[in-house]
């Protein structure tokens, strides 16, 4: 697990009424993750209310939700703390690396309004696209270049994104568990803010009322918030 911080330490000013983990995020940034999960179990334990410890645990999280979730708490329940406007830039980076450009728009809206003197606004202000990256059209393929492709898509046009993990070793177990019933699951990668998250996409799909079982099977079994995404 890698994390881009460089820009932690270059900007953010120290509050004295909050804990200081700065030497525990350059653990992170050298590599040294059980020296930075020693640090937090050590200031968790101590300060299980301060905002720069719940920032810490959402670094950790190695699961791609539970993550979003965290740095969602931190900039909603303490917008003044010190590391609100870098929680909000990696929700902004999560939903931008997934491609779903108009919610991350929102966020970077958020961000420079809340935060417009956050150093973060200069790495987040990028020329968005105005569609979503899974809603592009399949037509775009040319049949005559990759005609088996496009037959597949013909047949089906839709799958599931069932998760984004940071432990590539969870999106491997989630991979395993639906190819040992038979369906179709595949792993790719993106870069959120320095980390790279393990995508995890499940079934195919003609149409996206057929994968709704799917979608209720991961939430109800693996508490997961699948999407209906277009089969590229």
């Amino acid at each position: 697990m890698k994390f881009t911080l460089i820009v932690l330490f270059l900007f953010v000013s120290i509050i004295s009424a909050q804990v200081d983990i700065v030497s525990t995020l350059k653990h992170i940034e050298s590599g040294e993750i059980d020296e930075a999960k020693s640090d937090f179990r050590r200031l968790n334990s101590r300060y299980p209310d301060d905002a720069n410890v719940k920032f810490l645990a959402a670094v950790l999280a190695e699961n791609g939700d539970e993550a979003l979730q965290k740095y969602s708490m931190v900039y909603t329940k303490h917008p003044n703390s010190q590391f609100a406007d870098a929680a909000l830039y990696r929700v902004f980076s999560y939903y931008y690396s997934l491609g779903i450009y108009n919610k991350a728009e929102r966020y970077l809206t958020q961000l420079k309004d809340n935060y417009p003197n956050s150093p973060y606004i200069k790495a987040a202000d990028r020329n968005l696209p105005s569609e979503d990256f899974f809603i592009q059209s399949v037509t775009d393929t040319k049949e005559e270049e990759t005609p088996t492709v496009s037959k597949v898509i013909e047949k089906y046009k839709y799958t599931v994104q069932a998760g984004a993990f940071l432990n590539k070793t969870n999106a491997n177990n989630l991979k395993k568990k639906f190819e040992a019933k038979g369906m179709y699951a595949d792993i790719y990668t993106k870069e959120v803010g320095g980390s790279l998250l393990n995508v995890i996409v499940i079934g195919k799909f003609k149409d996206k009322d057929s994968a709704q079982p799917l979608l209720d099977e991961l939430k109800k079994d693996y508490k997961l918030n699948g999407r209906v995404v277009l089969l590229n």
